[in-house]
C-alpha cells in the first residue's frame, strides 16, 4: 500500500514549501492594522437595498455558511442509500467516524427523549465555530484586501474647517501587475514628525555638547587643584606664573574638542537612523537633516494639504499612511458573531427546558414553594436567583471566551509570521488544535446546559415518592 506522501504529492509539498520560503524572503511580512471590531468595507459594498455597510467578518460568516451548505450536499450525495451499500472511502469515511464518535459521546451525556435536539444543536454549533476558527489558517485571510489610507477628517472649531488627521500606518509600493502592497518594513513618518525629530536631535546634540564641555572644565579645574596642592617650594609659584597662559589655552581647546565630539556623535546617530531607513527602501523619514542641507523645516509640507483618499499609484500616496483593510477576517474574532452564538445557545437552553418541564421550569429560578414551609426556604429562593443570574452570565462567558482565544490566536499568527516569516508552522499547528478545542468546548457546554435544563429539581423527590 502506497504511503500518502509517495509519488507526486511529496514533490508538490516540497514545491509549496520552497515557494513559501521564497515569498517570505522577497515580500516583507505585514502586520495588519489590529482592531477588535470588524472593519467596514469601502463604500459601494453595502447590503442590497439597505444603507448598512458590509464588514469583513460578515463576509467570513457568509463563506462559512456557504461551505456548510456545500458540505451538506456532499455528505447527502455520498451517503449510502441503504445499509447494504458499501460506503465510499476517503473524506466521507473520516467524517462518518467523527460523527458517530461524537454522537456516542453526547449520547452518554444527554441521552433520553431530547437527545436528537441536543445533538443537532451541538453538531451545528461545533461545525460553525470550527470552520470559523480554522479560516485563520487559510493564506490570504486577514492579509489580502483593500489598501486603505489611514486618515480621517476632523473639524477644527477655531478655523471652522475640516482637517485631515493622519494616524499610524505604513508605506506602500507598486508590485506585480500594478498591485499595491503595504511595506511592513517602513512605518510612515509625516514631514512634521521628521522635522521635529531632526530638531530634537539638534537640541540633544547641543545639550550633550554642553554637558561634555562642563565635565571637561570640572576635570581641568580639579587637575589644577591637585597640582597646586601636591607641590612645595618656590618653584610652585614660578611654574604657575610661567605656565598659566599655556595651560588655559590648552584647556580651552580640550573643552571645545570634547563638546564638538559629543555633538557630532549625537548627530551621527540621527543620520545613521535615517540611512538605515533608506537601506530598507523607505521613502519617508529619510530626507537630509537640517544641518546637512541648510533648511530647518519642511515648508512644502505646510503649503500642500494632505490628501484624504489619494490614488495608490500617484506621488500623493507617499504623503499618506496606509494599512491593509482585509476583505475577509475570521468571523470568530468579532464579538457580534460570538455574542450571537452565545445568545442562541442560552435561548435554546431555555426552550428545551420549557419543552421538557413546561411552566414548572420556572421553579428553577423562582422557587418560592418552600419559603414558608422550611427554615431553609430562603436558601432555595437565593439559589434560584443565582441560577437566573448564572444563565445571563453564560452569554458573557461563552462569547468572550471564544472571542478572546481566537482574537489572541490571530494576533499570535500575525506577530510570529512577522518575526519568523520562514518557519511559522508550529504556531499554525497550535492554532489548528486551539480552534478545534474551542469549537468542541463551546458546543459541549451548550449540550450540557441543555441537558441540565431538562432535569427537574424535584426529580429525586418524585423518585422517592414513587417508591
Amino acid at each position: 500500500m502506497n504511503s500518502f506522501w509517495n509519488g507526486k504529492r511529496r514533490y508538490i509539498a516540497l514545491l509549496l514549501f520552497l515557494a513559501g520560503v521564497f515569498v517570505a524572503l522577497v515580500v516583507p511580512p505585514v502586520i495588519p492594522f489590529i482592531q477588535l471590531a470588524g472593519e467596514n468595507l469601502p463604500s459601494g459594498y453595502d447590503i442590497p437595498f439597505t444603507d448598512i455597510r458590509i464588514t469583513n467578518t460578515f463576509v467570513a460568516a457568509v463563506i462559512v455558511w456557504i461551505l456548510l451548505l456545500l458540505f451538506t450536499v456532499y455528505i447527502a450525495r455520498r451517503r449510502p442509500s441503504d445499509g447494504g451499500e458499501v460506503p465510499p472511502g476517503g473524506f466521507y469515511n473520516m467524517f462518518e467516524a467523527l460523527y458517530e464518535g461524537l454522537m456516542g459521546f453526547i449520547g452518554g451525556i444527554a441521552g433520553g427523549a431530547h437527545f436528537r435536539l441536543i445533538f443537532n444543536m451541538f453538531m451545528t454549533i461545533f461545525l460553525i465555530v470550527l470552520l470559523s476558527n480554522w479560516m485563520s489558517l487559510v493564506p490570504g485571510i486577514d492579509t489580502v484586501g483593500f489598501i486603505h489610507p489611514h486618515t480621517k477628517e476632523k473639524f477644527d472649531p477655531e478655523t471652522e474647517e475640516y482637517k485631515v488627521i493622519t494616524t499610524d500606518g505604513f508605506e506602500i509600493y507598486q508590485g506585480f501587475l500594478g498591485i499595491s502592497y503595504v511595506n511592513g518594513q517602513c512605518d510612515w513618518i509625516s514631514p512634521a514628525d521628521e522635522a521635529a525629530a531632526d530638531q530634537a536631535a539638534l537640541a540633544e546634540a547641543e545639550a550633550a555638547g554642553l554637558a561634555a564641555q562642563q565635565t571637561q572644565i570640572e576635570d581641568a579645574a580639579y587637575a589644577r587643584y591637585q597640582a597646586a596642592h601636591g607641590e612645595h617650594g618656590a618653584s610652585e609659584h614660578t611654574d604657575e606664573a610661567g605656565g598659566d597662559h599655556g595651560e588655559d589655552s590648552h584647556g580651552e581647546e580640550a573643552v571645545e574638542s570634547a563638546a564638538t565630539a559629543m555633538d557630532d556623535e549625537v548627530l551621527a546617530a540621527r543620520i545613521a537612523e535615517k540611512q538605515a531607513r533608506a537601506n530598507r527602501g523607505c521613502y519617508t523619514g529619510v530626507a537630509l537633516a537640517p544641518w546637512q542641507d541648510g533648511y530647518s523645516d519642511d515648508k512644502d509640507a505646510k503649503k500642500k494639504p494632505i490628501p484624504l483618499h489619494p490614488d495608490p499609484s500617484s506621488e500623493e500616496a507617499k504623503r499618506v499612511p496606509w494599512v491593509v483593510l482585509p476583505l475577509v477576517r475570521v468571523a470568530s474574532t468579532d464579538l457580534n458573531m460570538t455574542l450571537t452564538l452565545a445568545i442562541i445557545s442560552v435561548v435554546m437552553t431555555q426552550y428545551i427546558g420549557f419543552k421538557a418541564l413546561g411552566i414548572g421550569y420556572l421553579t428553577k429560578f423562582f422557587n418560592f414553594g418552600t419559603l414558608f414551609k422550611s427554615p431553609l426556604g430562603g436558601i432555595d429562593v437565593a439559589v434560584g436567583l443565582l441560577e437566573l443570574i448564572g444563565d445571563f452570565a453564560k452569554i458573557l462567558s461563552f462569547s468572550f471566551r471564544l472571542l478572546g482565544a481566537m482574537f489572541a490566536g490571530a494576533i499570535l499568527l500575525f506577530v510570529m509570521s512577522f518575526l519568523v516569516p520562514i518557519l511559522p508552522w508550529p504556531f499554525f499547528i497550535l492554532e489548528f488544535f486551539v480552534g478545534a478545542i474551542q469549537a468542541l468546548v463551546f458546543a459541549l457546554l451548550t449540550a450540557i446546559f441543555m441537558n441540565l435544563a431538562t432535569i427537574s429539581h424535584h426529580h429525586d423527590d418524585d423518585h422517592d415518592d414513587d417508591h
